[in-house]
């Protein structure tokens, strides 16, 4: 009975360690940008993403780049399975650049290829009923 507990038990702890974990509500939303590799689409989605890290994180937004050999970002957050897990959860081809919106009831809400338009990302954010709450709550602190 141990000799089988074990595999299930290590199997399932790296599924809770991946990220984003299954579950009805995040506490974040979620950018996942999908990569076959470290190239000029993910240096150029990166500097992107410093550029809007202000307005990024006033949406409570999560970026992560996955490649095939690593994930660059909050990559604590992803277990050893966990790039081929979501690769596979959100139906991404190794082969492409793939970037996915997650909202934080855990649902995709939007994808897109190798270039990313912040601005409509943050008007598709700005739409959700939860962040309407958010921003009703709270003055934005990004300059224009």
């Amino acid at each position: 009975m141990t000799r089988l507990l074990a595999p299930i038990l290590l199997f399932t702890s790296n599924l809770a360690m991946s990220y984003p974990m299954d579950s009805d509500y995040w506490a974040h939303r979620s950018v996942l940008f999908f990569a076959p590799q470290q190239d000029s689409a993910v240096d150029q989605f990166l500097a992107e993403e410093m550029r809007y890290r202000c307005q990024i994180r006033e949406r409570d937004l999560v970026v992560m780049v996955m490649t095939a050999e690593q994930a660059l970002g909050q990559a604590e957050q992803v277990g050893s399975h966990g790039v081929s897990y979501l690769r596979d959860k959100y139906r991404v081809e190794e082969n492409k650049h793939i970037a996915v919106l997650i909202g934080k009831d855990g649902h995709e809400k939007h994808r897109w290829g190798a270039e990313t338009d912040w601005q409509e990302i943050f008007a598709i954010i700005d739409s959700m009923p939860m962040r309407k709450q958010e921003m009703l709550s709270n003055a934005s602190v990004c300059s224009a």
